[in-house]
């Protein structure tokens, strides 16, 4: 085996060093996109890259079209490819270094690399030190401290190493394809039942590994079929019930087959948390009882004579036994689960199928891809009753904002949009709002004038993310206290695994929205699950209102909405506590104006 062939990391990390540096060169926007999305796309590929280019199915991964197949194809039969080098060549990885800074962006980087030749992330720490920034217009010695505490950032980032875990948006899909897979491999009667557990089923933001687990006849069967996966890079163990691999990604999944009586005791075992485990066989050993992941085993202690053994296909069964309600996984994190099950008040946790619409996408009128119509009927083929529109405004940089004049011309788009639905009887419509961004000073990118005429607005925060923690939180907080905004948009600004949240202050930011009837949304992008189940479970203990939404911007994207109820149900919300479960009439009376979309109802 050529141990010096390319991984999928080292393709996507190329194309990702292409992307920036055609940021960097102020190259075509939907250039610069294409080779972003084939990174990220061969990122979370679980097949192997070369396996991939040897079967001549690379345009098959998406986002991988013709063009770029063909670069990637060379570079892995020669291991370099002329049109990356010389954008590698003209542009120094040192001026893409200076782009991970926070605050950082690309044209920053470029008028500092141009101007003062500045190439590194070094060699901007020595100008800022001593003073060589602030003559350069649109620096200033303020410009020099942010810039160093950036660096500082950076540095304390590298130094404690990349985040091991896999974000649940990647993980999820790899994890549900594999059982399709191994389902499709195998004749029907080989497996029974077959579920993932751990972090995963729990739904986790980040998962470590992936668990699944397994009832069949045929162990031997299903191990081998699932050793042999295409996906699989390495095997790492295998055994007679237990296997385990890694994915080209670098992904480890571990396979367990159990007998049908163990399923339910197995499945709660190997869900876990190990916190809410622990809690259980404290329980049961107060029952007089050894619970481990085959079942109970009488200790002696109890009614039962000791090495008496109860089995528990289901787990209901197991957690019955113990006196207690059925726990969702979500919950199972010691965090007053088990006693609530014991005194039966557990939530009723909100569904999916739930949700009748939602308040915030984009479409081709900012940076979505995808038309109003296109992005209507991807909303209606869901089942929702109502869609809002709500592409960002101007004041945000990397997009094409939405003004006063656009947002005339796409209200008559909308209007005629619902009066076709109203025509054919269609129990839909279509909001018009925006995602207004919160500026550095805490105004918003629309005025007010402009705000009152929409229907549902969502205010952001997108740019200046690095202001101390009472800047940011001021600055949000007069925000929320703009009596058109109806929706504080994913709060902490955080992106999984790439960048931290930013130094808000959520109790407070919470409270306001207490106060103000502000809705605090919980942001389904697997990137963002924005906000936590964590401050979800505190808005709620507040009193606040919660909205989830999926920040589409294309019709697939509409399908991540399952990913925001997952971090809704571990923050214990129920159907009531977030305002989209709700009927359009119903929904807009909770808004902080209840007379905005009133009309054509």
């Amino acid at each position: 085996m050529n141990t010096n062939r390319l991984t999928n990391r080292d393709v996507a990390a190329i194309l990702s060093g292409v992307a920036a540096r055609l940021q960097i060169l102020d190259a075509n926007r939907f250039r610069i996109i294409a080779f972003q999305n084939a990174a990220e796309s061969i990122r979370n590929l679980a097949q192997d890259i070369n396996a991939v280019d040897a079967a001549g199915e690379l345009t098959s991964i998406q986002g991988v079209g013709k063009g770029i197949g063909d670069a990637i194809h060379h570079l892995l039969a020669n291991g370099s490819d002329p049109e990356f080098d010389a954008l590698f060549a003209q542009v120094p990885q040192g001026v893409v270094d200076m782009m991970q800074i926070p605050d950082m962006g690309p044209k920053k980087a470029k008028r500092l690399w141009e101007e003062l030749g500045i190439d590194s992330v070094a060699a901007l720490r020595a100008a800022a030190e001593t003073g060589q920034l602030r003559d350069l217009k649109g620096f200033g010695a303020k410009s020099e401290e942010k810039i160093l505490k950036g660096i500082e950032l950076l540095t304390k980032r590298s130094e404690q190493g990349a985040d091991e875990r896999t974000p649940i948006g990647a993980a999820r899909p790899l994890a549900l394809r594999i059982i399709a897979e191994l389902r499709s491999r195998l004749p029907d009667s080989a497996i029974e039942r077959i579920e993932v557990a751990g972090s995963l089923r729990r739904w986790k933001e980040t998962i470590g590994d992936v668990d699944i687990l397994c009832v069949s006849t045929q162990p031997a069967l299903v191990m081998e079929s699932f050793r042999t996966l295409p996906e699989v890079a390495d095997v790492v163990g295998a055994g007679e019930t237990k296997s385990s691999v890694v994915l080209g990604n670098g992904l480890q999944v571990d396979l367990r087959v159990v007998e049908r009586k163990h399923w339910g005791a197995a499945l709660q075992y190997f869900t876990g948390s190990k916190e809410h485990n622990v809690a259980l066989r404290e329980l049961a050993l107060k029952q007089g009882w050894s619970l481990n992941e085959y079942g109970l085993t009488a200790t002696g202690d109890g009614d039962a004579p000791a090495g008496e053994q109860r089995f528990f296909e289901e787990e209901a069964g197991l957690y019955a036994f113990l006196g207690l309600d059925w726990v969702a996984p979500e919950l199972r994190e010691n965090r007053g689960e088990v006693q609530a099950a014991r005194q039966h008040t557990l939530p009723e946790l909100i569904t999916l199928d739930q949700l009748q619409g939602e308040l915030h996408s984009h479409t081709t009128w900012s940076d979505g891809g995808a038309s109003v119509a296109e992005m209507a009927e991807a909303a209606r083929a869901r089942g929702y009753r109502y869609w809002n529109v709500s592409d960002h405004s101007i004041g945000l940089g990397i997009v094409q904002g939405v003004d006063a004049e656009k947002l005339r011309r796409q209200r008559a788009e909308i209007d005629a949009y619902n009066r076709r639905c109203a025509e054919q009887e269609i129990d839909f419509r279509l909001l018009q709002g925006s995602e207004v961004e919160i500026l550095a000073d805490g105004s918003l990118g629309l005025p007010d004038d402009v705000l009152e005429e929409l229907d549902v607005v969502v205010a952001s925060i997108h740019s200046a993310q690095r202001q101390d923690r009472e800047t940011i939180t001021g600055r949000c907080l007069k925000a929320i206290r703009n009596p058109h905004v109806d929706i504080l948009g994913h709060p902490t600004g955080r992106i999984i695994g790439e960048r931290p949240p930013t130094e808000i202050d959520m109790e407070r930011i919470l409270q306001a929205c207490l106060e103000t009837g502000t809705v605090v949304e919980i942001n389904a992008n697997p990137a963002r699950l924005d906000v936590s189940d964590v401050y979800a479970r505190r808005a709620v203990e507040l009193g606040c209102k919660l909205v989830i939404n999926c920040d589409a911007h294309s019709p697939r994207e509409l399908e991540l909405a399952e990913y925001g109820v997952g971090v809704a149900r571990r923050g214990w919300l129920t159907a009531a506590d977030v305002i989209n479960t709700r009927s359009l009439a119903a929904m807009l009376a909770l808004l902080k104006d209840a007379r905005k979309g009133s009309s054509d109802q």
